[in-house]
């Protein structure tokens, strides 16, 4: 009887099928975030955040609702019989390249244990976005360091402990940055446990130490829990433009560990970052995890040993740790053993074979990026995948399978050990080339590879040659143990849509274990082909947001140069109700509003009655240049900023008699809070024969009056994000005295 199929297309089919549910799924990493069974109180926790953060109002730094809770928690911390002190000054943070961001940030600060030097320092921020309240940003980092120092005050470590709730961290990191630059307490300060959180559920992440970070590392081990940690993270981390109040506090030279959680990102910045969407087992992981880590820093002291060290967890079981060069010599040998298991292992197409897998990876991870791209030209929302992930990732994964399945049958190349190690050879030659930019990649193969090299051993060794196939079977799921869960972060902080070239994981892991040795067949690029298009038709087809996945939609009332319009970005068509309620039309990004976000829908909009004054109070020049100073007085507004059009032209700045220690020419000097309702700045400037071009901005938080029909007409399933809802009113032009706003009412 005829065989419809030979038995080796259904064994690869079978294997991309276990491999797909596995991806679809992603078990490995992904499960609820495990306690220690420790002392830490999750609920404990929560409650106290329930009592500061009250009617769960959005408290941006240096509004009434902000003070209300600083007064709240201030309380809090007073109960706990501790010794609450404020520090309150205003500052100006200039960590961005020819930026200042100013507020006035008060810091609350107290010691857990005596006061000493070397002190572990725990770290979160008490002011939120004004798009939401912040219960997980910053308000699970807040409500852990109070369950830390209540903890730590009945077992004290051997080093002293210091909590600083910081402000104005949404603002700029400025707390943070007046915290280092300013406060004495700041020179007594040896290690650092930062608090964080980009979403409301998953593993807390530790994903950035000090540079060296023996002593951080050792203190991870140290602790008496794993930490969900990898440096792949930490070193993609230090590229990204992304910053904490760690940023801020690094340069003290302190030792560090910064935790967040990243998971259900499409809340974070939202009215749903609130109490509701809080994840208590992710409360309990972080407090898990930062009790250990300040237990581990106590163990450890400056005169400790350093050195790079890279890390990863494994599941929450182990915490794998190399010494940088050590990792590096691993890869070395281990690509040497990829090399020998290839050449000692017979083919007849060795060549095709050694090939083979740079085509699978290429058609596979391209057809993926293409797919992706495709489903992304035909949906009109620019955020898609995010409520039913499942679907796409289902896309990306199949469209991997199916690219790397047809790149091994058009090319005739059997599996077995040879292809394997073709493909760890390929792995391994990439993160060599990548070792001195990305070390951290390294560890998703370093330790795989001391079974590699177990198996190239044992081909010397005619009675172990049954074993190679084994040893080579338990490097792949040893990689895949370790990649799943990178696969998964990577997924959360990028989110789905941006995700497709994570598939390399996958097709690297169809390398590893296709380990029988027989000639493919069709069977099992056609399956991938037929679930590709099912899985096609669902990334279609599924809703784009959900109640608890929200679009990202604010409503701006804007006027620019005395000409009023309703702003809302352009990732999307509008919802119909929105449309219904103004006149929206597509618009080009805004030239004349620096800030603005590009592409955007627009619509007629009353005036907003203008109010304050840009003044120039002083403006002597001499054969050296000019000294300009000006008074910015809005008294409603939130924010206050000025854009530099020739920043150049400016050698320095004060902004309220402080002087920002500016890199760079001069581009932009922004004042939060309502502090900065009227402040001064003077610019020293190389020319004395004209004044900088500059822009005017100041913000408003709430879009209004004028826009209420519209806040009314956004459907459940959208919500303001980031600055949230506003009004905003932008002058533009070279600076000429008096620089006075229109009567109110004027257009």
């Amino acid at each position: 009887m005829k065989t419809l199929v030979r038995p080796a297309g259904w064994q690869l089919a079978a294997l991309c099928l276990a491999l797909l549910l596995v991806w679809t799924l992603r078990p490995i990493g992904e499960s609820a975030p495990r306690g220690s069974g420790g002392a830490f109180d999750g609920a404990r926790a929560v409650a106290r955040l329930t009592t500061i953060l009250g009617d769960q109002r959005p408290h941006p730094s240096g509004t009434p609702a902000d003070a209300a809770l600083l007064q709240r928690l201030t309380q809090q911390v007073s109960a706990m019989g501790f010794v609450p002190e404020l520090d309150e000054r205003f500052h100006c943070n200039s960590w961005r390249e020819g930026a200042a961001v100013c507020a006035r940030p008060r810091n609350l600060r107290f010691w857990v244990t005596a006061p000493g030097d070397d002190a572990i320092m725990i770290v979160a921020h008490h002011d939120s976005v004004p798009a939401g309240p912040g219960a997980a940003d910053d308000g699970m980092g807040l409500a852990t360091a109070l369950e830390l120092a209540y903890q730590l005050k009945a077992n004290p470590p051997k080093r002293p402990v210091l909590v600083v709730i910081t402000d104005a961290e949404e603002a700029g990191l400025v707390g943070a940055a007046a915290f280092a630059e300013a406060d004495p307490l700041a020179r007594r300060v040896g290690a650092v446990v930062n608090l964080e959180a980009r979403g409301t559920t998953g593993r807390a992440n530790m994903f950035q130490t000090s540079t060296p970070n023996g002593r951080d590392v050792a203190a991870l081990a140290a602790g008496g829990q794993v930490p969900a940690a990898n440096s792949l993270a930490s070193d993609l981390y230090s590229i990204l433009p992304n910053d904490t109040d760690l940023t801020a506090l690094l340069p003290l030279g302190v030792d560090a560990a910064n935790f967040a959680v990243i998971a259900g990102g499409k809340r974070y910045h939202t009215p749903l970052d609130n109490l509701a969407n809080l994840d208590r087992a992710t409360v309990q992981h972080m407090g898990d995890s930062a009790l250990a880590a300040v237990r581990g820093f106590a163990t450890q002291g400056k005169g400790a040993a350093e050195g790079q060290k890279l890390f990863v967890d494994l599941n929450g079981w182990l915490f794998l740790v190399l010494a940088k060069p050590l990792a590096l010599g691993l890869m070395v040998i281990g690509f040497g053993a990829s090399i020998l298991l290839f050449v000692r292992t017979r083919s007849g197409a060795s060549l095709r074979t050694a090939f083979a897998p740079l085509a699978a990876l290429v058609a596979g991870v391209g057809l993926a990026i293409g797919i992706t791209a495709l489903i992304a030209l035909l949906r009109s929302e620019a955020d898609y995948a995010t409520a039913y992930p499942w679907a796409l990732r289902l896309t990306q994964g199949a469209a991997g399978l199916a690219g790397a399945t047809l790149a091994l049958r058009l090319l005739k190349v059997p599996g077995g050990v040879q292809l394997a190690a073709a493909a760890w050879a390929w792995l391994s030659a990439l993160v060599l080339g990548l070792f001195a930019f990305i070390p951290g990649l390294s560890v998703l193969a370093a330790w795989p590879l001391l079974f590699l090299i177990a198996a190239a051993a044992s081909s010397f060794v005619p009675r172990l040659l049954p074993a190679r196939p084994w040893l080579m079977a338990l490097a792949g799921v040893l990689f895949a143990m370790l990649a799943l869960p990178v696969a998964a972060g990577f997924e959360d902080g990028l989110f789905p849509e941006h995700a497709a070239p994570i598939v390399l994981l996958l097709v690297l892991l169809l390398l590893f274990l296709a380990l029988f040795r027989t000639a493919l067949a069709w069977t099992a690029p056609g399956a991938n082909a037929v679930l590709l298009a099912l899985a096609g038709v669902a990334a279609l087809l599924v809703p784009a947001f959900s109640l608890t996945q929200p679009r990202h939609l604010s409503i701006v009332h804007r006027q620019i140069d005395g000409k009023s319009s309703f702003a809302i970005r352009d990732n999307g068509a509008l919802p119909p109700a929105m449309r219904t309620a103004a006149s929206f039309v597509k618009a080009p990004a805004a030239s004349d509003d620096p800030a603005d976000w590009g592409k955007s829908w627009q619509a007629p909009a009353p005036a907003i009655a203008e109010e304050g004054s840009l003044d120039i109070t002083a403006d002597p020049a001499d054969p050296s240049g000019r000294t300009l100073r000006l008074r910015a007085s809005s008294p409603r507004a939130d924010r206050q900023e000025f854009y530099f059009k020739q920043g150049e032209r400016v050698r320095s700045v004060t902004v309220q008699g402080i002087a920002p220690k500016l890199r760079g020419p001069l581009r932009y000097i922004g004042c939060t809070g309502q502090s900065c309702r009227s402040f001064e700045v003077t610019l020293l400037l190389t020319d004395k024969d004209q004044r900088p071009d500059m822009v005017w901005r100041r913000t408003f938080y709430g879009a209004g009056p004028a826009a209420q029909t519209l806040v009314a007409a956004r459907p459940a399933t959208a919500q303001p994000v980031h600055v949230g809802d506003a009004q905003v009113i932008v002058r533009t032009g070279a600076l000429t005295p008096p620089v006075a706003a229109a009567p109110a009412g004027a257009r």
